[in-house]
């Protein structure tokens, strides 16, 4: 049997079915609009500013593996007060959030929104609806509920399992600014189409990168993104591939994330035609982890809407050495077994965890 019909036997078990997916989505929606109602109460300038959740990240991309358990959702803001993105010239892919007229605002400091202090406002917040949740179970859908990650990096993760411990689900709740591409302050990104820049909007999401300032928010198009990858027969199933693979060997690639697995496809969806996507999934497969140890041997891995941002930046030296020795094994057992295709030894070694 060769290495691609071996491949298409794993995507299989790694597909979300109906059924779950059907059961998770209700389920979240229940406890997101329960928290979301929550935080309004007890914060005013959060029901002022709350314009609604926003899904992104593997859901939204529809290349979540094996159970629908984890939500990353944009926590749309809309202050009330004109914000205008305003590129940031020390690093690439970054803006700063000027407030006009917002100076009384908690997350505004010196007329601009500021990073820390958007997530010290948001941070009591959440304390507040936790104290009562510790006293009890989170009304309606019975779930008991953890604040994990707190705002101090990027997200407030927020863990939920049910009373007989049959269902857990996290949740990264990312404050996140919402802008159309008129008000876009970066160079034109020529490899997305008129069309999806017109329709579809962009973010900006708190994120810190040197040189400090509180200032600092990156943009993301995880809309832009999805439609990029539509209709481009075997895209995702690689890239569901490639996430696999990762999750088998996570112990040695040390912070390697989706999003950079993600950025490799995007980097290459740029600069091929779509018949590139309709080659079998054993040759796809390995020309993607090539990419992704061409970028590690150049220690440079471009967002592709910024390309002077390295997202390679974010890893520490040591995780990124691991990640690049990983990589580079892995790739050539990916060859071998492309080569000399073993049902054992492609379940056991290269996709199925311990």
């Amino acid at each position: 049997m060769s290495l691609a019909s071996q491949l298409q036997g794993v995507l299989e078990k790694l597909l979300i079915n109906d059924a779950d997916r059907a059961t998770y989505t209700a389920e979240a929606v229940k406890i997101c609009n329960i928290l979301m109602d929550d935080l309004k109460i007890v914060d005013a300038h959060f029901r002022a500013a709350f314009d609604g959740l926003g899904l992104t990240g593997s859901y939204l991309d529809r290349v979540k593996l094996r159970k629908p358990d984890e939500f990353d959702m944009h926590v749309k803001l809309k202050l009330p007060f004109k914000v205008t993105p305003v590129k940031d010239t020390q690093r690439a892919g970054f803006v700063f959030l000027r407030a006009e007229g917002g100076e009384s605002h908690p997350a505004v400091v010196d007329g601009f929104v500021n990073r820390k202090s958007l997530q010290d406002w948001l941070r009591p917040a959440f304390h507040k609806i936790f104290e009562v949740y510790r006293t009890r179970q989170l009304t309606g859908p019975h779930y008991m509920v953890r604040y994990e990650q707190q705002g101090y990096g990027c997200a407030h993760t927020i863990v939920a399992e049910n009373s007989s411990k049959t269902m857990c689900i996290s949740f990264d709740f990312v404050p996140a600014f919402e802008f159309s591409y008129n008000q876009w302050p970066l160079p034109p990104p020529s490899f997305v189409s008129q069309h999806v820049l017109q329709n579809w909007t962009w973010f900006a999401v708190p994120q810190q990168k040197k040189p400090a300032d509180d200032r600092t928010f990156i943009v993301c198009a995880p809309h832009w993104e999805r439609e990029m990858m539509k209709g481009n027969d075997n895209l995702k199933n690689t890239l569901r591939l490639m996430k696999a693979f990762r999750d088998r060997h996570i112990g040695d690639l040390p912070h390697l994330s989706s999003y950079m697995l993600k950025t490799v496809i995007l980097l290459q969806l740029e600069k091929c035609s779509e018949a590139y996507w309709q080659q079998d999934l054993t040759t796809l497969l390995i020309e993607m982890w090539g990419n992704l140890l061409t970028h590690f041997r150049q220690n440079n891995l471009p967002f592709f809407l910024a390309k002077d941002c390295n997202h390679f930046d974010r890893l520490k030296r040591d995780d990124f050495l691991q990640c690049h020795q990983t990589v580079e094994l892995l790739f050539a057992k990916l060859k071998h077994f492309a080569s000399y295709p073993t049902p054992m030894m492609l379940n056991n070694y290269l996709f199925n965890k311990n």
